[in-house]
């Protein structure tokens, strides 16, 4: 098989626009859901806790998928794993329109996180692969974009689905991506390297599937019903000890974690997970918010989430290249300070629910992470040896999934729980749904205060050994 380098530039521009949809398919799925909870919690009976679990289970299957990309890719190559990304879409997808139980709803997306899981990674390796070096930066710079436009777009059109025809007709949308690329890569995709005969440790894979599932589920249930929460977070701790184990005595483990000792990378991952924690768990407290409090429709909600999240992607972008000519000082303790005064507005002004002032300020927290996140992982990744960088962005993308998980899972655990304690003492629901939003955001607030204060002794220590 060819060498991609040395392919004609028609194949090479043939395969790119297909790979970048691919990431946008992957990322509308990931967060199509978080506009649906109230509707799906009054649909099938159940707390928001339960129902965020299609938002949540969706990430612990993605988190895991990731660690399974770079094996399929290399022992089977592109097409494979991509028509088992598209396909798990596709499959997902046009079962949930049929689902007719929340347990079938809940397999479906399920499947469909295996899209994202194997999409992000490969997508990236591919492009990394299939690209000259001289304009690399901008390709990769193309898919950050695409896939903050899947982020921004996911929310208005599956909030106009969910709005004027139902949430079965949320997955027509993911459905139909899925089979136009389907179609579009059993024509345009091609391997990009010889197939290897490798392995991969699928206990490993297990340990992690249900270590993180039960990791999450504590979170969601602890101010619920603490007992089986604790028995959860117990089992979490022991299985994933048993994983990181057997990853560091495996000669070829699912998951390299020699990056870990060096402590800095550590820490600037730590700030990517808060930047993270914080920038999912708004994309699903906001619309929450916005319907269960302000009594908006989703279509509408999905609306005033779209203008945060182009923020975002926007000051991630100029983040990236002030980074690239000032280095993480001032950069990374001024964008943590941005998001913290932006969720502190965001904060106050919700229990007085006025939206204007919400978006607002919602806006300037999205900035401050924009700012925050993405020089926080290229300042991590900078202090591996060059030997180190492809398992530290293999851990990085692994721990961006476990971040989006956590914070979901613990502040709609939160304010679920304050949901229904503020309804059950005589609160009005929309009452009820702004004290419980204004609780979550308050601890919110203490965990980007952590990140401040983790951004400044980090970003400053590096200044001064620069």
């Amino acid at each position: 098989m060819q060498n991609p380098r040395k392919t004609t530039a028609n194949a090479s521009k043939a395969v790119v626009p297909v790979l970048l949809a691919c990431s946008f398919a992957a990322s509308f799925s990931e967060s199509m859901m978080s506009i649906s909870l109230p509707k799906l919690a009054d649909e099938f009976s159940l707390t928001l806790s339960v129902a965020n679990w299609v938002v949540v289970g969706y990430l612990v299957v993605a988190a895991t998928s990731v660690t399974l990309a770079a094996f399929l890719l290399k022992r089977f190559g592109l097409r494979v794993v991509f028509f088992l990304g598209g396909g798990a879409l596709a499959l997902g997808s046009g079962l949930a329109m049929l689902a007719p139980s929340f347990p079938a709803l809940f397999v479906c997306r399920l499947l469909q996180a295996v899209c994202t899981g194997l999409f992000f990674p490969t997508v990236t390796g591919v492009i990394m692969i299939v690209i000259p070096k001289e304009s690399l930066g901008v390709h990769l710079a193309m898919n950050s974009g695409i896939i903050a436009l899947g982020l921004a777009i996911s929310p208005v059109a599956s909030g106009f689905m969910l709005t004027y025809f139902g949430w079965r007709a949320m997955f027509f949308v993911p459905f139909v991506l899925a089979a136009v690329l389907l179609v579009a890569g059993f024509f345009l995709l091609h391997d990009v390297e010889p197939r290897k005969q490798v392995s991969a440790d699928f206990t490993s894979a297990a340990f992690s599937l249900l270590g993180l599932g039960s990791l999450v589920y504590g979170l969601s249930e602890i101010t619920h019903d603490l007992a089986p929460a604790a028995c959860a977070l117990g089992a979490a701790a022991v299985i994933l000890t048993l994983f990181v184990h057997r990853q560091l005595a495996s000669k070829a483990p699912l998951l390299n974690l020699r990056p870990f000792g060096h402590p800095r990378f550590t820490i600037g991952l730590l700030l990517v997970m808060v930047g993270m924690m914080i920038s999912f768990s708004l994309s699903v407290l906001l619309p929450l918010y916005f319907e269960g409090a302000l009594g908006h429709t989703a279509f509408f909600a999905g609306l005033l989430l779209l203008a945060p999240v182009l923020v975002n992607a926007i000051c991630a972008l100029a983040g990236g290249r002030l980074f690239d000519k000032r280095g993480a000082w001032p950069l990374l303790p001024l964008g943590f300070a941005l998001s913290l005064a932006g969720l502190a507005g965001v904060c106050f002004f919700g229990e007085t629910m006025q939206t204007g002032l919400v978006v607002a300020f919602c806006a300037v927290a999205y900035a401050g992470l924009g700012f925050a996140t993405t020089p926080a992982k290229t300042t991590a990744l900078d202090q591996l040896p060059p030997e180190l960088y492809s398992h530290g962005a293999a851990i990085n993308s692994t721990f961006v999934q476990i971040g989006s998980a956590i914070g979901p899972s613990l502040f709609v655990g939160v304010l679920s729980s304050d949901v229904l304690r503020g309804t059950a003492a005589g609160l009005s629901k929309a009452d009820a749904y702004a004290a419980g939003f204004s609780h979550t955001l308050a601890i919110a607030i203490g965990i980007a205060a952590v990140g401040l204060v983790a951004a400044i002794l980090f970003a400053y220590t590096l200044r001064r050994k620069a």
